[in-house]
């Protein structure tokens, strides 16, 4: 009786009733019967009073009562309709077709969000196919309502998923709902052109403002299919370039000069690259040591920290004048990879600039690719990309 009781709490169903509750070894079984003549078409979802005959009584499974094992049994109705032929009857428990109830099913898609995908056949005694299956159908009916969203400022960026030169994936990411959009296979121009083609023309020229690194091959493809959208390349991406130069000034100090020079440089590089406001008072005693036995280092360290008050103006045209006097400064310098530096910078110039007017970074995006290689880690990697793709889809849409 109390068996009865709680799953008439836990499961509830128009149209029928609970006719029995066994236990059945180590699962609970839960009969369901009709209470009314008529029954619901699975193909078209009309009532239909005509029913052809009574199908063998067929099991679904639910989700456990007290840690064990529930299933749902019923003889599913075939009806006679006009317009499908002969359908066997929808039951309000579960989809068409499907062995699984909609509560076990959002309970699969639960877990799978937050463990790995053999975690959670581990966990509900699954094969790793009929979870996969779930994952791709619930991914298919959100996209269809993710992509119909309006887009006008988004983010393009590139993730390594594994070992190799060639495991990327391009992500799509939507400033204003901050989600992703889109995930597609490889960071070459065709991925990002195989986005816009799925977006379509229409909507590609209602895109506003695009950020991403600057990868020529993103640069190309938005050009090409948003000619009215604007570029602005992300400023951690740029700083990461001018922290590699001064890391090459570092490496060629360190060849060019030897004994106790060499040793003083030697193991110094997080030291040079870290902003000095963020150095503890020890740190700052080292790096100054460091600075003043070498001249070459001190003008690539004060050139970084200079650089860093691009990132305050709020107008392009203010911004383009600083960078005009950075360079006056690099003249003189003989450090050449701080001045390849800027000519990398004025190549790219309208989109280096832009941070000034929008203010706009990947920083959200680069996030969002810490959870796909934590995805991707957790499950010893994927062999094949696409369900990798789907996964990242699951845990990034609510």
């Amino acid at each position: 009786m109390l068996v009865s009781i709680l799953t008439e709490q836990l499961f509830s169903a128009k149209g029928w009733r609970i006719a029995a509750t066994t236990r059945q070894g180590e699962r609970v079984v839960v009969n369901l019967e009709p209470t009314r003549a008529n029954a619901i078409c699975s193909g078209c979802g009309e009532v239909k009073t005509r029913i052809h005959d009574v199908k063998a009584a067929r099991a679904w499974r639910h989700t456990d009562c007290w840690n064990v094992p529930t299933l749902v049994r019923a003889s599913a109705r075939r009806v006679r309709c006009r317009h499908c032929g002969v359908r066997i009857e929808q039951v309000p428990w579960a989809r068409t077709k499907s062995r699984f109830t909609h509560a076990f099913e959002a309970e699969v898609l639960r877990r799978a969000r937050d463990c790995s995908i053999s975690g959670v056949c581990r966990q509900l005694g699954l094969h790793w196919t009929s979870v996969m299956r779930l994952i791709e159908r619930w991914v298919e009916e959100s996209a269809a309502r993710q992509f119909r969203k309006p887009l006008r400022v988004i983010g393009v960026d590139e993730v390594s998923y594994g070992r190799g030169k060639r495991k990327y994936l391009t992500i799509v990411w939507d400033h204003t709902r901050a989600r992703v959009v889109w995930i597609g296979q490889g960071r070459e121009r065709d991925t990002l052109d195989a986005f816009f083609a799925k977006l379509g023309p229409r909507r590609s020229r209602r895109i506003r403002v695009v950020t991403m690194d600057m990868w020529q091959g993103y640069i190309g493809s938005v050009k090409a299919h948003a000619p009215l959208a604007e570029l602005v390349f992300d400023r951690f991406h740029i700083e990461r370039y001018l922290t590699q130069a001064v890391e090459e000034v570092r490496r060629q100090e360190f060849f060019r000069r030897r004994g106790v020079y060499r040793d003083a440089v030697r193991g110094k590089k997080w030291l040079l690259l870290t902003k000095f406001r963020r150095l503890r008072r020890r740190k700052r005693r080292e790096l100054m040591a460091l600075l003043a036995m070498n001249r070459r280092l001190f003008k690539a360290y004060l050139f970084k920290e200079q650089f860093e008050h691009a990132w305050t103006y709020t107008t392009e045209q203010g911004m383009r004048a600083f960078l005009q006097r950075w360079r006056r400064l690099l003249n003189w310098s003989r450090l050449t990879s701080l001045i390849a530096f800027y000519d990398l910078l004025m190549r790219h110039i309208d989109g280096v600039v832009a941070w000034a007017r929008h203010r706009l970074t990947n920083a959200a995006l680069e996030g969002n690719n810490a959870r796909v290689r934590a995805i991707s880690q957790r499950a010893h990697g994927y062999r094949n990309p696409n369900n990798l793709m789907l996964v990242l889809y699951h845990a990034s849409w609510r």
